[in-house]
Formats: C-alpha cells, sequence, structure tokens
C-alpha cells in the first residue's frame, strides 16, 4: 500500500457522512458564440468539446473549452475539411478529414494529438488498401475514426470504395488497422468505454478478448415489437444507451432504451406512442442525455429537456440534448431567442452534492475515496482539484479536505 491510500484509508472512519441525491437545476455558461452552422458530436469529462463549424463553405473540425472559446483543428496537407466526433480527457480527437466536399461521404480517418503547447497536431492512420465484402474483396477508400477512450484505443469504419458502408476498424497511428467486422462486430461502432468495449448496432465487441455479443432487442410491449436497435453509448459499468425501432412504424418511430443485460425504457410513459429518439451520450453515474429527454439515475427521474431544469437567470436559453459527464455538466449548444444568438455552452449544474461524493450517490463513504484512489492512479484529470494541470499529492489533500468537511 503506497503513501497515499495509507493517508486516504485514514478517512474511513469518517464514512457516513451523507447528502441527499437531488436532480441538479442548471446555469448556462457560453463557450463561444456562433453564427455558421455548428454541431457539438463529442465532449470529454475534462471539459473539452468537439464538433466541426462551416467555415468559408467548407466543414472544419473544431475544440473549445471553458475560458478558451472554439480553436480550429489544422488540416493535414492536401485537406481541405474536417470533422471531429470526440474527444478523450488526455485531449485527443478524433474524426476525419477530406480534399473536398462532405467529410462523411468521402474523408479518411484521423486524429489530433496536443502538441504540448496548446495546439494540435494532425495524423492520419494506416488503413486497408481492400478487405472483403459481401460483393467480393473491394479497395477501402477512407473512413471515419468515430471515438476514442482514455487508454487512446480509436475505433471508427473503413470505406468500400464506391459504398458509404465498410467494417468497423480499430485504427492506430503507429500499427495496421484492424477489421473488427471480421471478429464478429457486424455493425457500425458509435462509442467505447475505457475497458476497451465499444458498442454499434445490435453489438457490444470487447477488444480485450476480441468478442462480440448480440444483445438482441426489447421484448415486446402490449402491442409494440421492435425490429432491431441502434446501440449509441456505452459507460464504463458496460451499460449501453439504444434506440429500438418499433416494428409497427410506418415512419421510422424509435423508443430509447436502457440495456445492461436487460432492457429498460427510459420513459416507460412513451411505450406504444409516436417518439423518435435518437441518442446522444451516458455517464458512469447511469444519467441518459438523448432526444426525447433526459434521465438521471440516481434519482429515477426522467425529463423532456434541460430547459425544465435552467435556472431563473437563464431562462432565455434554449438548450439542445447534448454530451453528460460524470459530473454532470452537459456540453451542447443552446438559442437565446432576447438576443437572437447562438452558442456552443456548458450546462453546470447548480446542486448540494459536493464535489468530493465522487458516485454522486449522495454520500460521502469508502466508495468515494476508491473512486478517487482509482481515478488518481490512472491519471484522470477529473481530479485535478487545484486546478494545477498535473495530479500530485496537493490533489490527494484537496480530496481529503473536502471529505473531511462533509457536504451541506
Amino acid at each position: 500500500m503506497n503513501t497515499i491510500q495509507r493517508f486516504a484509508l485514514t478517512l474511513v472512519s469518517a464514512c457516513g457522512l451523507a447528502a441527499h441525491a437531488e436532480v441538479p437545476t442548471y446555469s448556462v455558461d457560453v463557450v463561444a458564440t456562433f453564427t455558421q452552422s455548428t454541431n457539438v458530436r463529442g465532449a470529454s469529462d475534462t471539459g473539452l468539446i468537439v464538433g466541426d463549424q462551416i467555415v468559408n463553405g467548407l466543414s472544419r473540425a473544431f475544440v473549445a473549452s471553458q475560458g478558451n472559446g472554439i480553436t480550429l483543428l489544422p488540416l493535414p496537407n492536401g485537406t481541405t475539411s474536417s470533422v471531429a466526433m470526440d474527444v478523450n480527457n488526455n485531449g485527443v480527437v478524433v474524426g476525419a478529414v477530406h480534399g473536398g466536399g462532405f467529410v462523411f461521404d468521402g474523408g479518411e480517418p484521423a486524429i489530433w494529438v496536443p502538441d504540448g503547447n496548446g495546439g494540435y497536431t494532425a495524423h492520419i492512420p494506416e488503413q486497408f488498401e481492400s478487405q472483403p465484402s459481401p460483393l467480393g474483396v473491394l479497395p477501402i477508400n477512407g473512413g471515419m475514426a468515430t471515438a476514442i477512450n482514455d487508454a487512446g484505443v480509436v475505433v471508427g469504419w473503413s470505406r468500400y470504395q464506391g459504398f458509404q458502408g465498410g467494417p468497423t476498424t480499430l485504427f492506430s497511428m503507429d500499427q495496421p488497422p484492424v477489421n473488427l467486422g471480421e471478429l464478429g462486430f457486424q455493425a457500425t461502432v458509435e462509442d467505447i468505454n475505457n475497458n476497451n468495449v465499444a458498442v454499434g448496432g445490435n453489438y457490444i465487441f470487447d477488444l480485450n478478448t476480441n468478442t462480440a455479443t448480440h444483445i438482441g432487442v426489447p421484448g415486446q410491449v402490449g402491442s409494440v415489437g421492435f425490429t432491431h436497435v441502434l446501440g449509441y453509448a456505452i459507460n464504463d459499468s458496460e451499460q449501453v444507451i439504444a434506440a429500438a425501432h418499433i416494428a409497427t412504424s410506418t415512419n421510422n418511430q424509435w423508443l430509447t432504451y436502457i440495456y445492461d443485460g436487460i432492457w429498460t425504457p427510459m420513459n416507460p410513459d412513451l411505450i406504444g406512442t409516436r417518439f423518435v429518439g435518437f441518442v446522444y451520450d451516458n455517464n458512469n453515474q447511469g444519467d441518459v442525455s438523448a432526444w426525447g429527454g433526459v434521465y438521471f439515475a440516481n434519482e429515477d427521474q426522467w425529463f423532456g429537456s434541460y430547459d425544465a431544469l435552467t435556472e431563473p437567470a437563464d431562462q432565455n436559453w434554449d438548450t439542445s440534448i447534448g454530451y453528460i459527464g460524470n459530473d454532470r455538466r452537459v456540453y451542447t449548444i443552446a438559442y437565446d431567442a432576447s438576443a437572437d444568438t447562438n452558442a456552443v455552452v456548458v450546462l453546470v449544474p447548480n446542486t448540494s452534492i459536493c464535489a468530493a461524493d465522487l458516485t454522486l450517490d449522495g454520500e460521502l463513504n469508502f466508495l468515494d475515496i476508491s473512486a478517487f484512489l482509482s481515478s488518481f492512479n490512472a491519471g484522470d484529470q477529473s481530479v485535478d482539484f487545484d486546478q494545477s494541470g498535473s495530479l500530485n499529492f496537493l490533489d490527494v489533500s484537496a480530496f481529503l479536505s473536502m471529505f473531511s468537511d462533509g457536504c451541506p
């Protein structure tokens, strides 16, 4: 047992200090305003936001954060457009770049790595020359890197020449790509967690064992059945958030479900009603942020939007559903009709749960100490409590002080 662990464990006797969990209200913190078309496509728990906006008629990938606004990511030689799809807690961004035109149709995967001086260096990972397909061996022409975890594992898809579809792929800056479709991942990947488990379509895929698991579809509810699901997000507890397609739908209707070995509708009241719900994100607390609403797991409460939770001073903002962090911050875009202003924003939770309650269960106990030690040992910047940019004994001291003070 190291010194940090011994010091932290001295607080075990203080366990039991409690603060009642409650659904937070939110303040709107503007990161940057914009006048051109802008999409937010991902965020990290360290507050980095990625996406794309139209600049001089072309899509450009960006990274944004509170206090720094929007920064366009550099383009590799020979490219003119880009999109950023995800970012990890170390600031590494993944997406795609293109020599011109629509990135999703003709781009190639890209990885942007922080250069240590506040900028980024763009890399094009190695790609296949050709791959087997239902039509025989076809050339590969680009693709997309869609998700990255904190270990730097990058997944995405490769494009068959002449087709938008292609195999789910493990990409790397210094290793050949791996066709995960040949290993059983017969779906387009959407997300990967920090346990190296990916999700997409009706599948989860464990990259540690190269094992694909078909998760099926929810059971029929009354007269409502489902044909397939699209898995969009997976947290570190392997809880999947998916959109289930209604079998009787004539106009592409979906219901949002949570899957953790069993299927549970995010909002049971919507079963059997018309609802189009594509999922954005979930966090390690089990909260879900999706088209059609937001679900707070610890409180077991569902809301149709974040607007119902916005503080009175920020009611002028019409917020979109976005990406929810483990601290319940939400990264999204919003519109202020009173000022005719669009902005990338962070919805900051105002809650009585204190910073030391890392499990967000409303209590301070050994689980919070364990969560801190795990994050600290993994180099997770979310526990950089002294805001120094590095993890050291001062962060341990700050956490222990907050823990000892208890929650209001």
